[in-house]
Parts: structure tokens; sequence; C-alpha cells
């Protein structure tokens, strides 16, 4: 490595790692990985067994918060509002959840079933699989979008700085 970039690479280390003391003392606190898994504050979360996130205590596994959410996003957001003790419309959050798996799982049936037509060469399924793919894709891009518009407003919350 030249010795510009290792100087830039060194000073750029530095400088994180200053801004990392500097949050950590005000009590600026973000979600990070751990173990596997993300937490924040008391609240850890981990992809179990099957596939979903469940939301635990960090200090404390047997307690569960939540089981069985499909989306990271979301599992990051029910978290951030754990952590601050702030009230959320849970139910708000879970249906989004299970709307984006619902979406979701359909759209991976639908392409595998294309994908067997094609192999196939039924024409008479890919014209079915393509039809029902087309009506499903901007459902599920709807449902994508309201995880992401969730999480961001959780997120707001760690950057308020009132």
């Amino acid at each position: 490595m030249k010795p510009e970039v290792k100087k830039l690479v060194t000073t750029f280390a530095e400088t994180a790692q200053a801004v990392k003391l500097r949050l950590k003392k005000s009590g600026f606190v973000l979600p990070v990985a751990h173990d596997g898994g993300i937490k924040f504050k008391h609240c850890f979360i981990k992809k179990n067994d099957n596939g979903f996130y469940d939301i635990r205590n960090l200090h404390n596994t047997r307690i569960k918060y939540y089981k069985g959410i499909a989306s990271h996003k979301v599992a990051v957001a029910i978290a951030i509002y754990l952590g601050m003790d702030i009230r959320f419309k849970e139910q708000d959050l879970l249906d989004a959840d299970h709307k984006y798996l619902h979406y979701y799982n359909e759209i991976r049936f639908l392409k595998h079933g294309l994908n067997v037509a094609l192999k196939r060469d039924d024409v008479v399924k890919i014209d079915l699989y393509n039809a029902r793919l087309q009506e499903y894709m901007p459902k599920f891009e709807s449902a994508k979008h309201r995880v992401s518009v969730l999480l961001d407003r959780a997120e707001t919350l760690l950057f308020d700085t009132k």
C-alpha cells in the first residue's frame, strides 16, 4: 500500500474511533452486530432455526418480546421502540410484516412455478405464472416500501435531538 493511502486509512480509522467514543460518552446508542444477531440497548434480535427473527432480552434470553418476525427491518424497528421505551402501534408493524411475508412467499412460489413451466415448455402455465407475477409484484413492492417506511420512522427516533 502506498504511504499516502496508508496514512489516509489510518487517519480515517482514528477519526472513526474518536467519533465512536464521543457518541458513547454522550449516551448515543445505535443498533450493532452482536453474537450473530443485532443488539440495541436491552434488545437482541437473532434469526431462529425457521428463518424468522426473534426479539429477546439481551441479558436474559428466556424473555422473548416477539418471535417469528419475517422482516429484519420490522424486527429492528420494534427493537428500537422497545429499547427507547417508546409506545408504538404494535399491530401496524406486525400487519406490515405479515403482508410482506405473504407477498414474498407468493412471489417465490410463482417464480418457482414459472421456472418449472419454462423447463417443460408449457406455454399456458408460463402465461399464467407471468400474469400472476405481474399482479403480485406491485403489491410486494408496496409491502416492502411500507416496511422501509416503518423502519425509517423508528430510526428518526435515534437521531431526534429535541
